[in-house]
């Protein structure tokens, strides 16, 4: 597997020069709900707009919940004023279908009309639905991702358009002892059914404890990936984050090709939070938003427009 070579790094760190702000002691964390059942572990941006909510179009965001019992939250809009304020509803799952368990990721269904998303569970249950104006979950399909071996906890999940056709890419987490590994595959037309089509391991450098090699991942419009990497040695902490550009998708012919960094190192590191959501925001400055799942801490984010 070719790699990319040493000025992919340099490309995608001006493409993150926001995460150098971050750095500062004095970067400021949005808390948005305290305690275990709140944390975020992932996030899409809704393009879209869900007027009845008070959305305006790129305004707000479906953010999900790893919880496991069915009266617990899955899903919430969050919505983002300026840099200082948000506020937070709550989703209701549609009766009478499969309540997810454990949903760690959730990504935007990308050239689409109306919002459409896939939300994805730890062991590879996808949930495709959309989003009314009012936010109304109506289920369209739902369907395992494919080939996943036993034990296989995955964290990141997103979708990206190459050469016009839909590409899957998800990850295992890992842990000290076990390596995250990435997969990719593509949907057919219906986006009802995946196709697997490659897999890379993935190890970080950072952190070094209680690691977790993957904990979200996200395509952007040039095909770079980005990563997300955390400390969660339980769910008092302490936690620490650290963002990565992981590699390239690309198209080698006919086939899809993933040539991994050739080497990694942090783009942004933090102490003190779980990070385990990332998205871009759209506009020729671009911007980004971290969430975290701090367990017993509760949701926390960082917006950078």
């Amino acid at each position: 597997m070719r790699k990319v070579p040493p000025f992919f790094l340099a490309a995608a760190t001006t493409v993150l020069i926001f995460l150098i702000a971050l750095l500062s002691a004095s970067a400021e964390w949005l808390p948005v709900k305290p305690g275990i059942l709140f944390g975020i572990s992932g996030i899409a941006l809704v393009k879209n707009s869900l007027e009845a909510m008070g959305c305006p179009p790129a305004t707000c965001f479906v953010i999900v919940h790893d919880n496991k019992i069915e009266e617990e939250g899955r899903l919430a809009i969050l919505t983002v004023h300026g840099q200082d304020s948000l506020n937070y509803l709550p989703l209701q799952w549609p009766d009478g279908t499969e309540w997810p368990i454990d949903l760690e990721a959730i990504a935007q269904v990308p050239d689409t009309e109306d919002s459409a998303f896939m939300a994805v569970t730890s062991f590879g249950r996808v949930y495709h639905f959309t989003l009314d104006s009012t936010g109304t979950i109506q289920l369209l399909h739902i369907f395992s991702l494919p080939d996943l071996p036993e034990n296989t906890n995955l964290e990141g999940f997103d979708l990206h358009l190459l050469d016009g056709k839909l590409l899957g890419v998800w990850g295992h987490r890992g842990s000290p002892d076990d390596p995250g590994v990435l997969y990719w595959g593509w949907f057919n037309e219906n986006g009802d059914q995946i196709s697997g089509q490659g897999s890379a391991v993935i190890t970080v450098p950072w952190p070094e404890e209680d690691v977790r090699h993957i904990s979200d991942i996200k395509v952007n419009n040039a095909g770079i990936l980005y990563i997300t990497s955390t400390r969660d040695p339980g769910n008092d902490g302490p936690f620490d984050s650290a963002v990565y550009a992981a590699g390239l998708f690309s198209m080698n012919g006919d086939q899809v090709e993933f040539r991994p960094a050739s080497s990694l190192a942090p783009l942004y590191r933090v102490n003190g939070h779980k990070i385990e959501a990332l998205e871009f925001l759209p506009g020729l400055s671009g911007g980004k938003i971290l969430g975290t799942d701090d367990e017993n801490q509760g949701s926390s984010i960082y917006l950078k427009r």
